[in-house]
């Protein structure tokens, strides 16, 4: 399906990915564009250079209230499920992490059951858990070791239920690590904006643990691309994808190569290891290579373009 002349609907639109598919979706001509965002770790910022744009329309809303999800689920034809809680909301608030990406995607499901919509599924590559040689294919089994990767590895499993059960028209696409511009540099999840952001700030690195945790580092347009990969290939309806680059790095080197290139004379420091974190969650992507999906740019120059950005927002911030 192609979103030229359709109405999209974009949950967690105002947030670091989902503000990006926004952005595709006008390019690529969508007739109307709803974003749905809870606004708690999305951000207005995000969008705000398209509010003006009569195609677009955003409610402020959770995917947790199943009569909102209905009412805007049944105005589109095409679903991107971005919204999602993040790693660290499932250690603090773990209820919130079990309502956003269980139920809510329960309430997108229920929503598009019955219809013919399109719906892309956000995932992430933690429903596996960790591999200890060979890479990971999409049927690998799954091992996660935190509670975001329990609730986003039930919500698959529900997405894979309603599509073999009722019919609905679901593809599920796994993110390993994304970086680059609109990434909060200040949170605790990010590394390579966290970073950048510390560098810029003449603060050093944190490190937590040994640092020899591989990140598969992707430059956030290449997941975009990954999305409508998916969208507009039906072949990949009922079918889970993981999608990451093959520029594989140890946070240790990682924070080494921010520190070369951007804070010279600092030095890493460490800090203790954080639970569940998984030293070698390493994807196999030969199934959405198959469809076409590579690195549009080499990680220097996505790092470089999420340094500008950081710069730029740091400027802003300082002006005010």
């Amino acid at each position: 399906m192609k979103v030229k002349g359709k109405i999209v609907l974009v949950t967690g639109g105002a947030g670091f990915i989902g503000s990006h598919l926004v952005d595709r979706v006008l390019e690529e001509g969508a007739a109307k564009i709803i974003i749905l965002d809870n606004f708690v770790s999305g951000s207005r910022d995000n969008i705000k250079y398209i509010l003006d744009d009569s195609k677009v329309e955003v409610v402020e809303g959770d995917v947790y209230d199943f009569n909102l999800v209905k009412k805007l689920v049944a105005r589109v034809d095409i679903i991107f499920h971005e919204a999602a809680s993040k790693l660290v909301v499932s250690r603090e608030r773990p209820r919130v992490d079990l309502n956003t990406n269980i139920v809510g995607t329960f309430n997108i499901l229920e929503a598009c059951k019955g219809t013919e919509k399109r719906l892309i599924h956000a995932s992430t590559g933690s429903v596996l858990g960790e591999t200890s040689g060979e890479a990971m294919t999409e049927d690998h089994p799954r091992n996660p070791t935190t509670m975001y990767g329990i609730s986003k590895g039930a919500a698959e499993f529900y997405c894979s239920f309603y599509h073999r059960e009722f019919g609905v028209r679901v593809s599920i696409l796994r993110y390993f690590h994304v970086f680059g511009p609109r990434q909060d540099y200040e949170g605790e999840a990010g590394v390579v904006s966290i970073f950048l952001g510390k560098v810029l700030r003449g603060e050093s690195p944190i490190i937590f643990g040994s640092g020899e945790q591989i990140r598969c580092l992707t430059y956030v347009l290449d997941d975009v691309n990954a999305n409508f990969m998916l969208l507009e290939n039906d072949e990949t309806v009922g079918q889970i994808y993981n999608v990451a680059s093959h520029n594989r790095i140890s946070v240790k080197d990682l924070a080494e190569k921010v520190i070369k290139t951007y804070g010279h004379g600092l030095r890493s420091e460490y800090g203790p290891a954080r639970a569940g974190e998984v030293l070698r969650p390493i994807p196999d992507t030969g199934k959405i290579e198959k469809l076409g999906f590579k690195e549009s740019i080499s990680f220097e120059e996505g790092l470089e373009k999420t340094w500008q950005w950081i710069k730029k927002k740091e400027r802003e911030k300082n002006r005010t």
